[in-house]
């Protein structure tokens, strides 16, 4: 069963806060992740550069 009067407007004001924090939460996950992959092939390029060192 559905509620038998909606007001829209009054709906999307209400759920505005919440869909801030989701997409805040959505684009803080991007960045973090963003920056755990960039750390972790840093040290992978610094091992590979490690070890090219040993043979020349």
């Amino acid at each position: 069963m559905s509620a038998p009067d909606t007001n829209i407007a009054k709906q999307k004001t209400r759920h505005r806060p919440a869909l801030w924090g989701l997409w805040t939460g959505v684009l803080l996950a991007i960045v973090v992740g963003s920056i755990l992959a960039w750390t972790l092939s840093a040290d992978e390029a610094a091992a590979s550069l490690a070890a090219l060192e040993l043979f020349v």
